[in-house]
């Protein structure tokens, strides 16, 4: 038996015309609410040792608001003895939350800028669900089920078939009608029932955007995933009669995986069901909560399931990682390289377009003529061999993305300052917001995106419950999987569950070979084609410290309030 404790509490910070994040339009603001958003803590405790898993209805979490939180715990509730490394702090990723609450320059793009009161009370109620779930903790038993969407639920959907297909898994290509099939229809719980069988909590994990409501929709929203975890919630209110029962529903390998499969003539952009989005995000939702409730009714406890506690963190340096040839077929000296955006992310997917095409059209033209002098330079004896070592470091590894912008150096296309850019800000606005931070020098603090990522496992018995400031693509999902189950084996661990937009947000995760078609999400993996087996290799590494029972004393890296931009 284990003791657990779980609670949530209403986190939702409505002003008239913030910006919301997830889209990344400066016109994308608030202008009501239409549901709630939440965070939802559950705590789980054994013989002294406790993990703290918690989901918050917004984008993404940030660095500097995971360390906010443990702050604020460890400062005003240090009898709880909860840290860094035994919080997991994971977002269901709505796109219709506030944007603005980061620490780094560019997610704060479209806010504009950092907005401490929304970064403060997000801070201050996930610390009130921390603590109120603690609370509550009480003798509870752990159960473990899955379930399986059938293939005509229309749940999810490959947004990047033409990527999918060209993994070396893939020996016949998919059709666009069978997109549904290129994503893993499984949804995994954990379910949390007291001695008297009543439950106390469960968590979902499941791929699928939480894109339902598109941005032409100006209304907060916790998407299909809120919608699920409040039908689910209700369904025990009335079973039970009170509200304390939580339920989670969490993503998994997301990365290329929509909720919307009809083309909207109007709109030129996908969507789901109905025209109206917030029924559409009601529908995923109904399906998710659906597959749920199912998988609560049949599940079953896990056989010689052990009451362990485990948690290990490491902040692994993203930008220099030296790939294990275990995980590039077998190539040697293949890298990562400081954190880049090209122009695929700046234009936006299939299902919420971006920049307008001009502007991609442009950039293009003008970054292939700048690479080429680039190539030129390289061989350059006049130039410094720093200065050519970085870009020979850049192409290698970050070929063929068009570079939008380069985190690491503080770049827009090739220009170090803003007020450059030969692109009106009546044509794209962040270009407008882009000159006013660098106009004000508000963005000193480099890295422009972050690559100091935190890496987090928890163990419960024969489970392990893996975090990553990452979107994963499916097939990413799947070569990520097989890596931690061969590895932690020997560790006595049977699950592996991948929880993905844990405690940072570092953009995407594509397969090499998805990488070379550059479609949003190769745009959008930030250190380049060998992001994948970078993040195999850090993890095995973090794996061997576990099963040698070292501990890690990596550290965040934090910036000082007055080096963050405020607009």
């Amino acid at each position: 038996m284990f003791n657990v404790g779980a609670a949530k509490t209403d986190i939702t910070y409505f002003r008239y015309g913030y910006t919301m994040l997830g889209y990344g339009r400066p016109f994308h603001r608030a202008k009501g609410i239409e549901s709630q958003l939440h965070s939802r803590a559950v705590i789980i405790k054994n013989e002294g040792k406790k993990i703290c898993f918690v989901n918050i209805e917004v984008g993404f979490c940030t660095i500097y608001l995971k360390q906010g939180v443990v702050q604020k715990l460890k400062s005003e509730f240090p009898q709880l003895g909860l840290d860094d490394s035994n919080i997991m702090i994971t977002a269901q990723h709505t796109h219709c939350s506030p944007a603005g609450y980061g620490q780094h320059f560019v997610y704060n793009i479209p806010a504009p800028g950092f907005k401490k009161e929304l970064w403060a009370h997000m801070r201050n109620g996930i610390v009130q669900s921390i603590v109120m779930a603690h609370v509550k903790l009480k003798p509870a038993k752990l159960k473990m089920g899955t379930g399986i969407f059938d293939e005509k639920e229309e749940v999810a959907f490959n947004r990047s078939l033409d990527a999918y297909n060209e993994n070396k898994e893939i020996k016949q290509k998919l059709k666009k009608e069978e997109w549904h099939l290129a994503c893993d229809r499984d949804m995994k719980m954990l379910q949390f029932e007291d001695e008297n069988g009543r439950i106390i909590a469960n968590i979902n994990w499941f791929g699928t955007h939480c894109t339902s409501v598109s941005n032409d929709q100006y209304k907060i929203c916790a998407d299909n995933k809120g919608y699920a975890s409040e039908y689910f919630e209700r369904y025990y209110q009335e079973k039970y009669k009170d509200e304390n029962t939580i339920c989670i529903f969490a993503q998994d390998a997301c990365g290329d995986v929509s909720p919307n499969y009809l083309w909207d003539v109007r709109k030129q952009w996908t969507r789901g069901k109905y025209k109206d989005d917030y029924k559409s995000a009601q529908y995923t939702g109904d399906l998710q909560y659906q597959k749920a409730r199912s998988i609560s009714e049949g599940i079953k406890s896990i056989n010689n399931f052990s009451n362990r506690i485990e948690s290990f963190q490491s902040y692994i340096e993203f930008s220099n990682i030296i790939c294990d040839p275990e995980f590039t077929d077998g190539e040697k000296n293949k890298r990562t390289s400081g954190a880049c955006l090209g122009v695929s992310f700046l234009e936006g997917t299939v299902e919420g377009p971006g920049a307008i095409k001009p502007v991609g059209t442009f950039l293009r033209v003008a970054l292939d003529i700048h690479k080429k002098n680039e190539v030129k330079w390289m061989d350059d004896e006049n130039r410094s061999k720093e200065f050519r070592d970085y870009l020979r470091l850049k192409h290698d590894t970050q070929n063929p993305k068009h570079i939008a912008i380069e985190g690491n150096t503080g770049k827009f296309v090739w220009l170090d300052h803003g007020g450059q850019i030969p692109i009106p800000g009546i044509l794209e606005k962040s270009i407008t917001f882009i000159k006013d931070a660098v106009k004000k020098n508000k963005t000193k603090a480099l890295p422009w995106l972050i690559s100091r990522l935190p890496l987090q496992f928890f163990i419960l018995g024969n489970i392990a419950i893996v975090g990553f400031p990452l979107e994963l693509t499916t097939m990413s999902g799947r070569r990520l999987r097989k890596t931690l189950k061969d590895g932690l084996q020997s560790h006595g661990i049977d699950h592996v569950i991948l929880s993905p937009y844990a405690n940072a947000y570092a953009g995407y995760v594509t397969t090499p070979e998805e990488y070379m078609l550059q479609r949003y999400e190769g745009g959008h993996t930030l250190f380049g084609k060998w992001t994948l087996p970078a993040l195999q290799t850090a993890l095995k590494d973090c794996m061997d410290k576990i099963k040698q029972g070292q501990k890690d004393n990596s550290e965040a890296l934090i910036f000082e309030e007055k080096d963050i931009w405020v607009y």
